[in-house]
C-alpha cells in the first residue's frame, strides 16, 4: 500500500529528549512481532484491553524501559529491537478522502526542522506503518474513504473531491501571503486582506528571517491541508481555519513552535 508524504520541507532528526517515551496521553501498543523480539523483558509488557492485548508497562508515568532519558532496550540490544510504535514516532498516518494512505509528521515532537526528510526515512516510516496496522489497513481505507462523490465549496455550491484537492494546490502554490489573498477572491469573491494584514504585522524581522517565516507558515497550512484534517468542512471554512493557524503562529517568533502547539491541539486532544 501506497502513502503520501503530506510534509514536504521539514524532517525529523532525534534530539533524545524522550517525549515519545513520557507516553503523555497513549500508551505504546505491542504487534505480535514486538513481543517476539521483546523475548526476555516480558516484565515490561501488560495485558490491554486494545484490539493489540498487550503494552509496555510504565513506571513513574513514563514507559518503564527509560533509564537517565536512554532506552533500555535499545542500549542493551539494538534500535531494531524497539516496538514498531516506538520506531514510527514522530511519523503516522491519516486516510486521504479516497481512501489512500497520507504519511503525517507530528510537529509537537522537538525533532522537528526545516529540511528534507530522506527517502530511507520515509521507507522506514512506511515499514513501520504496515507492520504496526498491517490487519487494519484495508479497513480503516475503507472506512476513511468518502462515499459522497461530491464535497462544499461554500455554503451553496458543491465540487468533486478531485476539484478540490487540486484548489488545494493552486493556493498553495504561493509562497506570498498577498497571492493568497489575491486567490481568496478569485474564487469566493470576499476579501480577506484585513487577515492577511494582522499576520504580516507580527513579521517585524530583518527581511531574510521575514521571508523565511511568511514561507514556513504557508508551507505548514499546506501540510495541513493535504493531511486534510479539515475535509468535513466546506473548503471556504478550511481555508479560513487554515488562516486562523497562520495568525496563531505567527505570534511565535520560531514557526516551529507554533506548529508543535497547533499540531498538540489536532492530533492529542
Amino acid at each position: 500500500m501506497s502513502f503520501e508524504v503530506t510534509f514536504d520541507g521539514v524532517k525529523y532528526s532525534c534530539v533524545n529528549c524522550t517525549y515519545c517515551c513520557s507516553c503523555k496521553s497513549w500508551r505504546v501498543y505491542l504487534s505480535y512481532f514486538d513481543r517476539m523480539r521483546l523475548e526476555g523483558y516480558e516484565n515490561y509488557i501488560e495485558k490491554s484491553n486494545s484490539e493489540y492485548g498487550h503494552v509496555l508497562s510504565l513506571r513513574d508515568g513514563k514507559c518503564g524501559l527509560i533509564e537517565n532519558n536512554l532506552c533500555k532496550l535499545q542500549i542493551e540490544r539494538n534500535y531494531d529491537s524497539k516496538p514498531a510504535m516506538c520506531k514510527l514516532f514522530p511519523f503516522s498516518f491519516m486516510v486521504k478522502w479516497n481512501g489512500e494512505m497520507l504519511l503525517i509528521l507530528k510537529h509537537y515532537c522537538s525533532g522537528v526542522q526545516v529540511g528534507k526528510t530522506s527517502k530511507r526515512t520515509i521507507k522506514h516510516a512506511v515499514e513501520c506503518c504496515e507492520e504496526l496496522y498491517h490487519d487494519q489497513l484495508s479497513e480503516l481505507s475503507i472506512n476513511g474513504t468518502e462515499t459522497a462523490e461530491k464535497t462544499n465549496l461554500d455554503e451553496k455550491n458543491k465540487i468533486y473531491w478531485e476539484e478540490r484537492e487540486k484548489l488545494g494546490k493552486y493556493f498553495f502554490k504561493t509562497k506570498k501571503f498577498d497571492n493568497f489573498s489575491e486567490k481568496y477572491f478569485e474564487i469566493f469573491s470576499e476579501d480577506i486582506g484585513d487577515f492577511i494584514d494582522k499576520i504580516k504585522s507580527k513579521n517585524n524581522f530583518d527581511t531574510k528571517t521575514k521571508k523565511f517565516r511568511e514561507k514556513e507558515i504557508l508551507r505548514y497550512m499546506q501540510e495541513l491541508n493535504k493531511r486534510e484534517h479539515f475535509r468535513k468542512m466546506s473548503f471556504k471554512k478550511e481555508l479560513n481555519n487554515l488562516i486562523n493557524v497562520g495568525l496563531t503562529i505567527s505570534d511565535y517568533e520560531d514557526p516551529l513552535k507554533g506548529e508543535g502547539v497547533i499540531d498538540s491541539k489536532l492530533l492529542l486532544n
